[in-house]
């Protein structure tokens, strides 16, 4: 007897399945890092660079903008670490001690993994050099995620939230040091209106700079992401207009 014929629901059913795989491998490759220049993870004459267990720090070797100050830098959720690689670097190579921090299986998703988060963060910020105040900087779920540390955790004493509506749920209106908050005009998933919206969460003295023609996606150098907008500026511009905001910041 012959095979019988693939029913509608069937045929349906392979549809269904076959777009799900093709989506999970869109996006897997849109959050791989895409563009990172080769050499971004070689020492030379004005950076160090040291790959360690959970983070990667970029030292300068010159004397720091400001010597007594550090940035650990968050990635955004489920985006691959190398794709802010770049932007940390360019932060060292201006003379600012910065390290670029993973999240625990690239989301810290669970009490655990942010308790793991932290514990990277403190340790990355010990090695680079005893003393130097904490900035923590993040974009997107890094934000996220360094907002809910700036509510519980003494040890910070500058926050750079990039790419976020947060915080939405918790008040740092009390906080008294300095805070910087990072937005693109083209950016839908971080939309300015609703972090707008969301200011009385924020600290009077927050600095807010909007990036004209900026995108989520193009903070970091990784592939498109759902509810993104195009970007009318490039991801140079865009990455050197987001760099010089945070030099200003630690300045």
């Amino acid at each position: 007897m012959g095979a019988k014929p693939m029913t509608i629901r069937g045929w349906i059913r392979r549809i269904w399945i076959a777009s799900g795989l093709l989506l999970t491998a869109w996006l897997a490759w849109n959050f791989q890092a895409h563009g990172v220049p080769s050499s971004v993870y070689t020492a030379d004459e004005s950076v160090d660079v040291v790959d360690a267990d959970g983070y990667v720090m970029f030292s300068p070797r010159h004397v720091a903008v400001n010597a007594d100050v550090a940035i650990a830098f968050l990635p955004g959720g489920l985006v691959a670490p190398d794709a802010y690689a770049p932007v940390v670097r360019a932060l060292a190579a201006h003379g600012i001690p910065a390290s670029l921090v993973r999240l625990p299986y690239r989301s810290a998703m669970t009490a655990g993994m942010r308790e793991t988060l932290w514990a990277r963060v403190m340790e990355a910020h010990a090695r680079m050099g005893p003393g130097r105040r904490l900035v923590l900087a993040g974009h997107s779920r890094g934000a996220a995620l360094a907002a809910a540390f700036a509510a519980d955790q003494p040890e910070i004493e500058g926050l750079a939230l990039i790419g976020t509506t947060h915080p939405r749920d918790r008040d740092l209106s009390h906080l008294r040091y300095p805070v910087m908050r990072i937005l693109g005009t083209r950016d839908c998933v971080a939309p300015i209106a609703t972090a707008r919206a969301g200011a009385h969460n924020l600290p009077r003295q927050t600095e807010v700079v909007e990036i004209d023609g900026a995108n989520h996606a193009q903070f970091g150098y990784y592939g498109t992401q759902i509810n993104d907008c195009s970007a009318s500026i490039s991801r140079e511009q865009q990455q050197r207009q987001l760099i010089d905001a945070l030099v200003r910041f630690v300045r």
